[in-house]
């Protein structure tokens, strides 16, 4: 039997252990770790696609259909503001000029020289014989700090005329000379502003001589009065207003706004800022005014032409009246 048998060579064994290190660098063994999360995604994916439960999903499916996804999530911030109209109050116009003041600037710390100043103001309202009201633009700066808040009230600026803004810094004064006081108090005077209210109030408790209530009954808030008449909603800011009424945009510099309103002088770039904020709530009063009227007298007309009724009926369907209609279909 022997001489039948083919006897196999027989490898070396360095021969061998030579192999399995070329094999070991041409192909890294996996770690145990992860040969087991392979296998186990492996089988439960084998599981997932098993033919009853295939079958379920499809039955689950048409049941109940996947539920489409809201716009709300899939939209953008930006998309979903382009979709419809906004609201004018909140619209951001582009590219709009700056405005440029180029009127005079009266600029007095003093209290004889404040005194003097509101009371040549007081005779020049006096001469507006014309009209029974005279719109003052009012408005004030104070200093302000993130550890200690707001400080005292420093500066009052006002424009009763677009050519000319007074600007009275209070930084030396214990008291608001009783001119200027006269003067806000006036009976012609229609102080107006935003947010001025709030401007009184704080004008009172730094000078207790002021006294808020009566400045507030007769005082003209701009961003409540625009939504009267232009019919919008919304808090304003004067920078807003500016944009949508007067069509100019503001540089309202946080350097300048924040600045030391205080320290006296006041240097050119605080002096332009508080006098063309009160120069263009002088415009935007303005404004708003000759919309009032022509909304007013289009109401007239219209209820004359067409009557109560078909009045009632196009203000429902958002008509303002800012233009004439020329045509009504009901």
């Amino acid at each position: 039997m022997d001489k039948y048998l083919v006897k196999m060579p027989i490898k070396s064994t360095k021969n061998v252990v030579s192999e399995e290190k070329i094999s070991v660098k041409e192909e890294k063994p996996k770690p145990k770790k992860v040969v087991k999360e392979q296998s186990a995604i492996a089988n439960k994916r084998k599981n997932l696609d098993t033919p009853e439960i295939v079958k379920d999903k499809e039955n689950a499916e048409v049941e109940n259909p996947p539920k489409r996804r809201s716009t709300r999530v899939t939209r953008s911030t930006r998309s979903m503001a382009d979709v419809g109209t906004p609201s004018p109050e909140k619209e951001i116009p582009e590219k709009l000029p700056f405005i440029k003041y180029r009127g005079a600037i009266k600029y007095f710390t003093e209290s004889q020289e404040i005194a003097a100043s509101a009371d040549e103001v007081m005779q020049w309202v006096d001469q507006q014989t014309h009209t029974e009201i005279v719109p003052m633009a009012f408005d004030m700066e104070w200093p302000f700090s993130f550890q200690t808040g707001p400080g005292k009230s420093s500066v009052i600026q006002i424009c009763v005329d677009e050519r000319c803004c007074y600007v009275y810094q209070l930084s030396n004064l214990k008291k608001i000379p009783a001119a200027l006081v006269a003067l806000i108090n006036h009976p012609k005077v229609r102080l107006h502003g935003v947010n001025i209210k709030a401007d009184f109030r704080k004008l009172a408790r730094d000078f207790p001589e002021v006294a808020a209530e009566p400045l507030i009954e007769k005082c003209v808030d701009l961003g409540v009065w625009c939504n009267e008449v232009c019919e919008t909603g919304g808090r304003w800011s004067l920078e807003r207003l500016a944009n949508f009424i007067a069509k100019k945009a503001m540089d309202k510099s946080k350097k300048v706004r924040m600045s030391k309103w205080h320290v006296i002088p006041l240097d050119e770039n605080q002096l332009m800022y508080a006098a063309i904020d009160v120069y263009i709530g002088q415009v935007i009063y303005r404004e708003i005014e000759q919309r009032e009227q022509t909304k007013l007298k289009n109401e007239a007309e219209f209820k004359e032409q067409n009557g109560e009724n078909a009045f009632k009926a196009v203000k429902a369907l958002g008509e303002t009246f800012l233009t004439k209609i020329n045509e009504v279909t009901l």
